[in-house]
């Protein structure tokens, strides 16, 4: 099979794997706008959940992305502060865009099936997650994940990303979240490396970089929307894109 010319400037992902020296420090990543575009997947299938149940729901179909969101941003954060569990925060989604507070346990799980099939088949890598991880081939890489240790980890998966990394810490593993301190601490207890001797890279300025940086790691900001806040004075070095990470990593690690 004839194989297809890297686009220019790049190189094809087999040669990147020497392209870059390996590092002594333990280098963790994000999962969710980080390497996996979460946020296509999640309106995606809001609005194929909405299709599913658009008699029930009282909202618009336009309207309905930006409610599911907001609901899961608010019982999402509710599960990493350790007040609800993981199962409970999905069934609090559920009853809060269907506005029906007395849903039974059974229907909001069932309703919650339909979303997650449907979330599953739209989450994709990030077009430079593949190639970023290729690069850094021979390090150790490691993951901080909020959220269920199964689904992440299937994302990863299906991504064809997941071999990259010998640590995985998640969520549901510490019974609370980023940006709680604990679950940086057992991330880096089980790589064996001291905070000070890890990097974290997130797209979340609250649940990444400044978390992880108070944990005691070197954050790296991903802001792949380099929005108003550009003037924005941060506790780290600010990439728009993981291509631009190796660079970083550069002038903040010592190679070994």
């Amino acid at each position: 099979m004839d194989e297809k010319p890297s686009p220019e400037g790049t190189a094809p992902i087999d040669d990147l794997r020497d392209a870059h020296p390996n590092f002594d420090s333990m280098i963790f990543f994000d999962i969710d706008g980080t390497l996996i575009d979460h946020a296509s997947a999640s309106a995606a299938a809001s609005l194929q959940l909405f299709d599913h149940f658009s008699r029930e729901i009282p909202c618009s179909h336009n309207e309905f992305p930006r409610v599911w969101e907001t609901a899961l941003m608010k019982h999402f954060n509710r599960f990493c502060r350790g007040e609800i569990s993981l199962f409970d925060q999905r069934r609090a989604r559920i009853r809060d865009v269907f506005a029906n507070p007395a849903l039974a346990e059974e229907e909001c799980d069932a309703r919650y099936r339909v979303f997650i099939q449907h979330y599953e088949t739209w989450t994709r890598p990030f077009d430079d997650a593949a190639p970023c991880l290729a690069r850094l081939e021979g390090n150790r890489l490691g993951i901080i994940s909020n959220g269920a240790r199964e689904q992440q980890i299937g994302k990863l998966r299906r991504a064809g990303l997941l071999h990259h990394f010998s640590v995985m810490v998640f969520s549901e593993d510490v019974g609370l979240g980023k940006p709680a301190g604990k679950i940086f601490v057992e991330a880096c207890r089980l790589s064996g490396d001291e905070p000070a001797n890890c990097v974290h890279i997130g797209d979340d300025l609250t649940a990444d970089v400044y978390a992880s940086n108070t944990a005691g790691l070197t954050p790296i900001w991903l802001d792949r929307i380099v929005g108003p806040n550009t003037q924005l004075q941060v506790p780290a070095a600010r990439i728009a894109s993981l291509n631009d990470l190796n660079a970083v990593l550069d002038t903040k690690l010592c190679c070994a």
